[in-house]
């Protein structure tokens, strides 16, 4: 006999009625796990706390911190467990028409009247929960992490592994780095959690936003990224990950009036041809312990665990692991011209000038 037991999907009851909140409790509880909430202020704080609900009913009229404050707190949070989920909107024969669809404008997934019955309720509840959790495992199915839309550490790892079997395959160059965001630790003691997820949510998109499109980027911990970079060695991941910390420095965050700024410690290793039996894993490991070095360093923000000599050999005239080509090769291939970053045309003109020169001479010498 399986001693497993099922886990309840929890449910966040928002309304400053006693008397409401009894009646709904009385009815979700037989298949749910309800808490409650007097007002939207109080809703917020759990909902911080708990990201993981799997549905939230809101009266529209409360007192602090109303249904509509609390729903746009909601779908602006940078954390996407709580700015995704289904929000059933209470109503009364007191909210105006003008009032419902701002609430409906602004993101309420549904909306319930007072009074309600059990059957209304216990319905309304099954059907968003039931949706919710498809979408969750959906996105479980692709890797995706909850909370910054990122890929997981798992997906990293499935990718990793593909990658690394063409790159032995084919002897190609591949760069892997972990980059650990710093000084998070200080907002993570002094400020919400949502001021620590703020930051963590924007870094990871802007870093995706300098990455070419083959490349991944996952999040694999608090403030801890990954990235896969197929077709780039050592040296050239070194350059491209110079540019994520510029940009990642650039950045600022206004938190309780105050500027913030942050900075990124990276660890990278890449692939060793000469090391028959090396796995994705032994990659990963190789970029883990480079990291924990700059993060113990005081004046190494990037370091490297790599064969020299590949690196010395990966560096040069070889147009297959030239670090700008790789990146625009791509967007030339595709006619997407326009996505090749300025600074990197002069770059590959340079090589790419003998190749159209040749072309050009037998096209003309064929006619």
């Amino acid at each position: 006999m399986s001693n497993t037991k099922t886990v309840r999907p929890e449910v966040l009851f928002v309304d400053d009625s006693n008397t409401v909140r009894a009646a709904a409790n009385k009815i979700l509880s037989k298949q749910y796990t309800v808490h409650e909430a007097v007002n939207g202020k109080d809703a917020w704080e759990k909902l911080e706390a708990n990201p993981d609900y799997a549905v939230v009913f809101a009266d529209i009229q409360m007192p602090e911190m109303n249904g509509l404050q609390l729903l746009k707190h909601i779908r602006t949070s940078p954390d996407r467990r709580i700015a995704q989920k289904p929000i059933i909107m209470i109503t009364g024969h007191s909210d105006s028409h003008a009032a419902m669809r701002a609430v409906f404008e602004m993101g309420a997934t549904g909306f319930i009247s007072k009074p309600f019955d059990d059957i209304d309720l216990i319905s309304c509840a099954c059907s968003y929960i039931s949706l919710n959790q498809r979408l969750n495992q959906l996105e479980d199915m692709l890797g995706i992490d909850r909370q910054s839309g990122l890929y997981n550490a798992l997906h990293f790892e499935t990718e990793g592994c593909k990658a690394l079997s063409m790159a032995i395959r084919h002897r190609l160059e591949l760069a892997i780095a972990h980059i650990e965001l710093k000084p998070l630790s200080v907002i993570s003691e002094t400020q919400s959690k949502s001021v620590t997820t703020q930051v963590v949510v924007e870094v990871g998109k802007r870093i995706r936003s300098h990455l070419r499109d083959e490349e991944i980027v996952a999040r694999i911990d608090t403030s801890k990224f990954a990235l896969l970079l197929p077709l780039t060695s050592c040296s050239n991941s070194k350059t491209a990950i110079k540019r994520v910390k510029t940009m990642v420095r650039s950045m600022k965050f206004a938190i309780n009036k105050n500027k913030l700024r942050f900075d990124i410690a990276v660890g990278i290793s890449s692939l060793d041809h000469s090391d028959t039996d090396i796995s994705f894993k032994d990659l990963c490991m190789n970029a883990e312990t480079a990291l924990q070095k700059s993060i113990g360093s005081k004046h190494r923000d990037i370091v490297t665990q790599c064969n020299d000599s590949q690196t010395d050999n990966a560096s040069g005239k070889d147009a297959q692991y030239d670090y700008f080509l790789n990146r625009s090769l791509p967007y030339i291939i595709d006619g997407n011209f326009r996505k090749i970053p300025d600074d990197h045309l002069d770059h590959v003109m340079g090589i790419l000038k003998p190749f159209i020169r040749y072309a050009a001479l037998k096209d003309s010498s064929s006619q």
